[in-house]
């Protein structure tokens, strides 16, 4: 049981297993091709099969210790699309070594490996798959080795969760869009005139949500809560996004959902947090809802969230930490915005929204 335990250095187990299903897969294709050209004395289809098996296998454990592990790291805004690669291709690698495992068990069970052509289609299936490990450690070594996913490098230079930038602050438009069509909004005296140039509203109004900007320093933009649902979103639509919000709910009693991939008031995903500590991710389809998954999160303070929807991969971050890690159908573009309900109000800091 200690070989399970993860030592202090590593951030989880995954970095212990991850090469361990490589070099049984390699080393059986190596080992396959070799049986070829060897009497089957020194080696045959049967000790092949033991390695492709015990390959499948560890390809099952390092896949479920991935999956923890992509739930315990905060990634770099490059890296998101990365995570969801290098997930794909390791659930393709597992699926491949299961069903080939699963062909190679039935050929001995029909005696299939007495004769030569079925040896040969064997060896030419399992081809692919070494292409899929290539493809699943290439996006694995990009995240570590790139973006010092586990390591520390370079997740430094993301902003602080627990924090609100203030440096950034102007006393003009504070919208700003780069050339690739991500922007960043951070609340200004003049966001109010912001919040009506760049969002339309599919409930609600802005007079509903009583903008104002506090006198603080950093000023902040708080929205009034009705118990009428009061949803505005970016007039522009995008694909696979990441979207960051800096906000705080101490005065709400009620719930905030973060909507992506809206297409109107009864199609889009969202990212919902309550004033009681409950966050839920989900899509809302035809007006019916769907939940991903559920979470615990705490209500109070200033609050860094970052959701992601990329592709079929839809995670949600709270001060750094992952709470939701739901999959689903990859949603058509659409916009992102901000659906609010309740009474009391939300203290808005900032938004930024990148295009992945």
């Amino acid at each position: 049981m200690e070989l399970l335990i993860t030592p202090d250095w590593a951030p989880n187990i995954h970095p212990l297993l991850v090469h361990f299903p490589i070099a049984l897969i390699v080393v059986a294709v190596l080992a396959n091709f070799a049986t070829f050209f060897i009497p089957e004395k020194w080696w045959d289809e049967t000790k092949n099969t033991i390695l492709y098996v015990t390959g499948a296998l560890f390809t099952g454990v390092t896949y479920y210790s991935g999956t923890v592990a992509a739930d315990t790291i905060f990634l770099p805004t490059e890296a998101q699309s990365v995570l969801s690669e290098h997930s794909d291709w390791a659930e393709y690698l597992l699926w491949f070594f299961i069903l080939f495992a699963i062909m190679r068990i039935t050929f001995h069970r029909f005696d299939l490996f007495e004769k030569k052509s079925f040896k040969i289609i064997a060896f030419i299936t399992v081809l692919p798959g070494l292409f899929m490990v290539y493809e699943t450690a290439e996006y694995g070594g990009e995240m570590v080795y790139g973006y010092g996913a586990g390591t520390g490098q370079l997740l430094q230079q993301e902003e602080s969760g627990s924090s609100i930038p203030t440096d950034s602050i102007s006393t003009s438009s504070s919208f700003v869009t780069k050339e690739n069509g991500s922007w960043i909004w951070t609340v200004s005296p003049n966001s109010v005139s912001d919040l009506i140039a760049n969002f339309h509203w599919v409930e609600g109004s802005v007079q509903d949500l009583k903008p104002a900007i506090t006198r603080t320093e950093p000023p902040l933009l708080r929205l009034e809560a009705s118990e009428e649902a009061n949803i505005f979103v970016s007039h522009e639509t995008y694909q696979d996004v990441q979207v960051d919000y800096y906000l705080n709910m101490d005065n709400l009693n009620g719930k905030i959902e973060l909507v992506h991939h809206l297409q109107d008031e009864n199609n889009y995903d969202f990212v919902s947090l309550n004033s009681e500590g409950v966050i839920r991710q989900g899509r809302i389809k035809n007006g019916n809802s769907t939940i991903f998954e559920e979470g615990a999160y705490e209500p109070e303070g200033q609050l860094f969230i970052r959701i992601v929807g990329d592709g079929t991969h839809f995670r949600a971050y709270v001060n750094r930490e992952m709470k939701v890690h739901g999959h689903g159908d990859a949603p058509e573009s659409g916009s992102v915005g901000l659906k609010l309900q309740g009474s009391g109000s939300v203290l808005l800091s900032k938004i930024e929204m990148t295009q992945l």
